[in-house]
């Protein structure tokens, strides 16, 4: 077989294989990248990576834990009896009037709360509050998108540099890993 041939019948081939194995696949008025079964969210990964190089969060000094942060805990652990009484604060960061606290239950999923300092006092905004899984998309991506919707006057700078734990509200390393959709998930 003369090496032109052989170099041809290889790509054809090795493109067949490929096809056979990597498909795009429509699923919540989105698309995610399927890889012989499992599913990922390039996309998602990508804007989370894209944010991460945009925005240098460690010099951002107006991002900070907040004076008040026992005032915001109590506003938090009043929202939602009996269950947020044994709430536990992961992570709270606030800039202006603004704050965002993420919260660990005992008996409910993980939630990055929003909430707003209106005539001198913390409100939730019932509205923007993350909890549950994204999979199978990216975390941080999928759940900035949803507080950015719910909250729009959340100060971008606040947003950008709350950090979303992919291990907690997704599936796999990084949040860029597989995730089966079952076949009642497909379209």
């Amino acid at each position: 077989m003369k090496k032109h041939v052989a170099a041809t019948l290889l790509a054809v081939v090795g493109v067949m294989v490929v096809d056979s194995h990597i498909n795009w696949v429509p699923h919540d008025h989105g698309t995610l990248l399927e890889v012989s079964g499992q599913v990922f969210d390039p996309q998602g990964w990508a804007t989370d990576q894209w944010r991460q190089w945009r925005n240098d969060c460690r010099r951002k000094s107006s991002i900070e834990k907040p004076d008040n942060a026992r005032e915001i805990f109590q506003r938090i652990q009043e929202h939602s009896l009996p269950d947020s009484l044994q709430a536990q604060l992961l992570q709270l960061r606030s800039h202006g009037d603004w704050a965002m606290a993420e919260v660990a239950f005992k008996t409910l999923n993980p939630s990055i709360v929003v909430l707003q300092r209106v005539h001198g006092h913390w409100q939730i905004q019932d509205r923007a509050v993350w909890s549950g899984s994204t999979a199978p998309w990216h975390a941080g991506a999928l759940v900035r998108q949803y507080l950015r919707q719910q909250a729009p006057a959340l100060p971008e700078t606040l947003l950008a540099c709350f950090a979303v734990d992919p291990a907690r509200y997704s599936q796999g390393p990084g949040g860029l890993g597989p995730v089966e959709l079952r076949h009642r998930d497909r379209p």
